[in-house]
């Protein structure tokens, strides 16, 4: 289970950018995730909400975008998704080409606040 281990470099980055914009609490975390990370969304949530408690993390939305893997063809240069015709190009019929999305993980945003703005939202 992969997901362990990706949820905890995330809630390490996540927290270490909210540290450096000083948030207090993070609320929203944005991330692309390509098709062929394999990634397994409700595991990556479930290890993320257990691995983030007690973080300035904790209790934050993660909202996970998936990117269909797409090849580009070497020949004629179209792109076209991977898991619908695999290496053979369906715009001129030539085998192999690039792998142009797919295999990426990455935090794209992460939202929070700081203690000025709950403080004015309190006040």
């Amino acid at each position: 289970m992969h997901e362990l281990a990706l949820a905890q470099s995330l809630v390490e980055i996540v927290c270490e950018a909210a540290q450096a914009n000083n948030f207090c609490k993070v609320t929203t975390i944005a991330v692309v995730s390509g098709e062929l990370v394999g990634v397994v969304p409700d595991a990556l949530e479930f290890g993320f909400e257990v691995l983030s408690q007690d973080t300035l993390a904790q209790g934050a939305k993660l909202e996970i975008r998936q990117l269909a893997a797409t090849i580009k063809c070497s020949s004629c240069g179209f792109e076209y998704p991977w898991q619908t015709y695999g290496y053979l190009c369906p715009q001129c019929s030539k085998l192999g080409g690039e792998m142009i999305q797919g295999n990426e993980f990455y935090v794209d945003y992460i939202e929070g606040e700081t203690k000025e703005e709950k403080e004015n939202d309190s006040g």
